[in-house]
Formats: structure tokens, sequence, C-alpha cells
């Protein structure tokens, strides 16, 4: 793969659900994990699949995105990275981010942490925000369910606070998996020691994505879960707050 060319699942205009003001939401094939809950399989690979994404260089994908500056800096908006995994495209996400950063275009990451962090540093100290997935304190279990142990995850999370780069955690919530009374209040400890003034986000599990599986012939793959109610969300913000840490909702 050249620099300047990768492998792009979806370019998502007009997006108020992915950072501050309009974005434009960039979707980079290829991820390390495999979330039992995830709902973009067809973003696992670093090719388009069965007709999902294209592949694309640097100048396709700015031309697109750069006409809307005007509504980026009316809304305080920008580009948002997220896929897959942007990182596990390093060369063609470094390329992107130099373009954006040399035009003054605001620039948010939402990144599972799974990544060499002195590899990827100069890419992040470019970022204004970065969404930062922890699916789960507990290491054996975060392999179970994503395949991964979860301790350079972890380790790269703190790395990335010391940077001083704003981090929003995002909580992807699965019931009986990782929003359990146990994992909440390790996550709220885990980030009172390493992430303090970071807030937090969680995003209840949907299975929008079992269509996917099935055209893509991954049924194996596919599991169901439960997603918590209103009620129970609310108790977890609640329990995140009375221990000093914002939730938020970007929607």
């Amino acid at each position: 793969m050249e620099l300047n060319e990768g492998a792009i699942l979806q370019l998502q205009k007009f997006s108020v659900n992915d950072g501050e003001g309009i974005r434009t939401v960039i979707f980079l094939h290829g991820c390390p994990l495999r979330c039992k809950w995830c709902s973009n399989p067809e973003a696992w690979d670093l090719s388009p699949l069965a007709g999902y994404g294209e592949r694309a260089n640097v100048d396709d994908v700015a031309g697109k995105i750069e006409r809307d500056v005007v509504f980026f800096r009316h809304s305080g908006g920008g580009v948002t990275f997220s896929g897959g995994e942007p990182t596990a495209q390093e060369e063609f996400l470094r390329a992107l981010t130099r373009r954006f950063y040399s035009r003054g275009i605001s620039m948010w990451i939402e990144t599972c942490g799974y990544f060499n962090f002195e590899s990827v540093k100069d890419i992040f100290e470019k970022m204004d925000h970065v969404f930062y997935d922890i699916k789960h304190v507990d290491g054996s279990l975060h392999k179970e369910f994503t395949g991964v142990d979860n301790a350079l995850i972890l380790e790269n999370s703190a790395r990335l606070h010391k940077l001083g780069i704003p981090i929003t955690v995002r909580l992807p919530a699965v019931k009986h998996v990782n929003f359990t009374e146990e994992n909440l209040k390790a996550t709220a400890g885990f980030m009172r020691e390493n992430l303090p003034g970071s807030a937090i986000e969680f995003l209840p599990y949907h299975n929008l994505g079992k269509e996917k599986y099935i055209a893509l012939g991954l049924t194996k793959y596919l599991h169901e879960f439960t997603a918590p109610d209103k009620h129970e969300i609310s108790a977890a913000r609640s329990l995140f707050h009375s221990r000093g840490i914002s939730t938020v909702e970007y929607k």
C-alpha cells in the first residue's frame, strides 16, 4: 500500500453523532479486534469486501471533504476518523492527517487503542479529541469477547492522556458482558486514576449489523446480546457522576 492510498469503507457527511458540530466521518477498513457484538464486520479486512467501500487516495478523499469546510468552521465541526480501526492503515491515516492539518480542519478520531503508541504518536498529536473504546477492564474477559488482551489498550489510553489530548471514553453497553456493576465500577476507577478529567459515553448494543454477517457468509461469528434499558443507563450515569466523572451523549 502506497503512502497516499488506502481502503475507505464510507464517508458519512453531515454527521452530528461523532464529535462537536457538523462532521464528516471517514470509516477506514481494517481492525485488529473481533468484538463479538461488532456491527461492522465488513471493516475487519484491509480490502473492500463484497462491495463494501472502495480504494481511494488522499486527493480523492480530501476533494470530497474540503468543499464542506465552510460548514465545519461555522458549526465547530470537522473530520472524525473511524472504522474498523483507523490506525490499522497507519500510513494512509498519517497522510490524510497531514493534509487536513495543513488545511486547518479539526480532526477527531475513534480508536480501540490497540496500536504501537510510538509509531502513531505523531498522528494523535494532531487530533483535537479522541474517542477511546474501553470495552472491558478485565483482561481475560476482554480477550474472550474481543480476541485480544486489554493491557496494551489500557496502557495506551494513559499515555494519550499524558499528551494532553481531550479524551472521551466510549463503552459499548452490552448487558451481562461489560454493562455490569462490577465492570462499571472498575472502569470508573481506572478513569479516575489514569484519565482524570475525561468523560464517558455509553453506546447501547444493537444488532443492526446482522444482515451484513449473512451477506458476507460470516454467520459463525454472529452473536446475539442484550442492550441495557434506559433505567439501567441512567443508573450507570449516576454511578459515574458519584465518582466525579462526566457522562456525555453525541446524538
